[in-house]
């Protein structure tokens, strides 16, 4: 019930500005509209197409889209229809779609509110996001900063902090205490039955050596579980990937203005959260959950695309998306 509640305030937030400009009656009647569409999704997946098969599904409704991505997937969260799949189950690199499960895991594993002091060794990952040696955090601030810049310093410092169960470490147990949080990446995936995940280190970085790597692999089935999943446990933990940009303090009043990674964020309409993922192996990732009405979820998955091709491929599949939701109203 609380996190139906959470839901339904960042829904009420998402459209509270309207009523300035429609009014108090044209708000009940979206309101109305929420409540009801919870009853009507079962009547919408019918009149949908009423498949009963994956590759039905992607004839049927999207008979003539083409992607760059090497695999897509699309969810209809309340109604469970795919709506559509391209080599779905293929295991690919994640790149840094791999924070996702860095959050799940943290959110799981610790108390949001516990505080970590970052350390030398935790900025030395690839990509400077501006936290500095001996900032204090606290950890749902940490892991904003983590999902929407992407930052890999903050996930360094998470998975030191959360393999290390909140407890300061001496340096030279510091990368014993990420092989833990690793190892709990790994039984998490495991315990949700996403088959094809497995993961080197907790930001989704290639991996350089004479068999180069990415740290994070699966299918663009098993991201879109793992964002639903997450979304429905934790949903404030990824609203702020919803927006264009964000302020963070830190507990040392140090203020951090933080870019959303997505960088056409403004191009689907309804979002609720979105991560990028871009790496020389993995190429262009991109998942977001998006609503195409009032309370009418939809993840969506692209993966092994380019870095701009990734979100040309998600803005046909959400287009697609929304039109067939209008054909079935």
């Amino acid at each position: 019930m609380n996190q139906q509640n959470q839901k339904l305030k960042i829904i009420l937030k998402r459209i509270k500005p309207l009523t300035i400009v429609l009014g108090g009656g044209a708000i009940c009647a979206l309101l109305l509209q929420m409540v009801l569409s919870a009853s009507l999704s079962t009547a919408k997946q019918s009149v949908a197409g009423q498949v009963t098969n994956q590759s039905a599904s992607v004839a049927g409704i999207f008979p003539a889209i083409v992607l760059e991505a090497r695999a897509a997937y699309m969810l209809d969260i309340n109604s469970q229809q795919v709506l559509f799949a391209l080599n779905e189950n293929e295991k690919l690199p994640l790149a840094s779609i791999t924070k996702l499960m860095t959050a799940f895991v943290a959110r799981g594993a610790l108390s949001e509110s516990s505080l970590l002091v970052l350390t030398g060794d935790d900025l030395t990952a690839e990509g400077d996001s501006g936290l500095r040696v001996s900032e204090r955090w606290r950890l749902e601030d940490l892991l904003n900063t983590m999902l929407i810049i992407s930052s890999n310093d903050a996930a360094h410092a998470v998975a030191r902090f959360v393999g290390a169960n909140g407890q300061l470490v001496l340096a030279a147990s510091e990368s014993t205490a990420r092989e833990n949080f690793i190892q709990m990446m790994k039984a998490k995936a495991q315990s949700l039955g996403l088959k094809q995940m497995e993961f080197y280190n907790e930001s989704g970085l290639d991996i350089e050596g004479p068999a180069p790597r990415n740290g994070g692999y699966g299918s663009a089935h098993d991201v879109a579980t793992l964002f639903e999943v997450l979304w429905n446990k934790y949903p404030t933990a990824v609203e702020i990937t919803a927006l264009p940009a964000a302020r963070v303090i830190s507990q040392d009043n140090i203020t951090h203005i933080l870019p959303n990674t997505d960088g056409a964020i403004g191009r689907f309409s309804g979002l609720i959260a979105s991560k990028t993922g871009y790496t020389t192996l993995a190429g262009g990732n991109l998942a977001i959950i998006f609503d195409r009405g009032i309370n009418d979820p939809v993840v969506a998955v692209v993966l092994g695309s380019s870095y701009k091709g990734r979100f040309n491929d998600m803005l046909k599949l959400v287009n697609a998306a929304v039109s067939v939701d209008t054909l079935s109203r």
